[in-house]
């Protein structure tokens, strides 16, 4: 089996763009990628292949003057770049047969997805992927914290000698942390590691590149939330109950597969740089231990909400009638 470390750029849109193509597609686009950059290993984790395209974006034409700053990719070579199409041809024949992504965090994969859902393209063999930041930590402090790509680099003494964001330069770091680590026996844990987690991303993350949402109403309209399918079997879910709400900004919402069972929708939300709000969301079966837990918190919620509203009714001001006589 290969190892194919992979990372991505991506444009965005200025705000009256994106609500335009927003519409347009009945769905939110969080960016149009840009260029792919991917490194393939071998199973002694040795580089023995490489794979760069700059993208031609179908929605999202103009550069975004944060994008082009940051990866250094400028008007006229987006506009030189390759359609989406091609590339996804290509870069299907550079992976081959027998082999598994390794991305550093969640988030690319499932930006590739969406753009290949809005150009018609299937994505069922972006599937095997694992997030190295998680086997990294594992391998490492045992930590739960989100790192970066360049804490791994200098944890490991590695010289950062190419520009950052770029997606082939990225990737090439990638891959020499990832021949740092145990791979085959972090993928062997990742389940257990990662507590049978079917999906994970991050949506609005602006540290990332993303808009952000204005308003937590805004990020629960995102058609991910709103509208969630099936991560095994791509098929709507339907959810069941209300969304519960805990303390430090966390939601779980029951939802159902007719296939694949009851899943957990949960979204941690967080605050960016600019005060626009991103989550960290995550589907994962249901146990029923989970589901009876679920529906006990609820009911206390909804137990906790008529006290509140009962002892506010108690503290208004009762009206004074009018005694007053009208006077002809």
């Amino acid at each position: 089996m290969y190892y194919i470390t992979l990372d991505l750029e991506w444009n965005q849109a200025y705000a009256q763009k994106a609500l335009a193509v927003q519409k347009q597609l009945s769905s939110r686009l969080r960016g149009e990628v840009i260029q792919i950059g991917a490194v393939k290993l071998d199973r002694n984790m040795v580089p023995c292949g490489s794979y760069s395209v700059i993208i031609k974006p179908k929605f999202f034409k103009k550069i975004h003057r944060h994008v082009s700053e940051l990866t250094g990719i400028s008007q006229e070579m987006m506009n030189r770049g390759m359609p989406l199409s091609q590339a996804a041809e290509g870069f299907r024949r550079f992976c081959g047969e027998d082999f598994c992504f390794l991305t550093w965090g969640p988030d690319d994969v499932p930006m590739l997805k969406d753009n290949f859902r809005v150009n018609d393209l299937p994505s069922d063999w972006l599937d095997k992927t694992y997030d190295l930041q998680v086997i990294f930590n594992r391998q490492t402090d045992d930590s739960t914290k989100q790192r970066s790509l360049e804490y791994a680099m200098e944890y490991f003494e590695i010289p950062q000698t190419l520009p950052a964001h770029d997606a082939l330069n990225d990737a090439y770091f990638t891959a020499l942390v990832a021949a740092k680590l145990d791979v085959a026996e972090g993928i062997r844990e990742y389940r257990a590691v990662m507590g049978d987690i079917l999906e994970s991303s991050v949506i609005g993350d602006a540290d990332a590149g993303d808009d952000g949402y204005v308003t937590i109403g805004e990020l629960f309209a995102d058609e991910c939330v709103a509208s969630p399918v099936c991560p095994i079997c791509k098929k709507p879910l339907t959810r069941k109950d209300k969304p519960l709400h805990s303390r430090g900004q966390r939601f779980c919402v029951l939802c159902r597969c007719e296939k694949d069972g009851d899943m957990f929708l949960t979204l941690k939300l967080h605050r960016n740089f600019n005060d626009t709000w991103r989550a960290k969301r995550v589907i994962a079966p249901a146990t029923e231990e989970q589901i009876i837990e679920y529906k006990h918190k609820l009911n206390e919620n909804a137990i906790r909400r008529k006290s509140r509203n009962r002892r506010s009714g108690m503290k208004r001001k009762p009206q004074t009638p009018d005694t007053s006589e009208n006077k002809d």
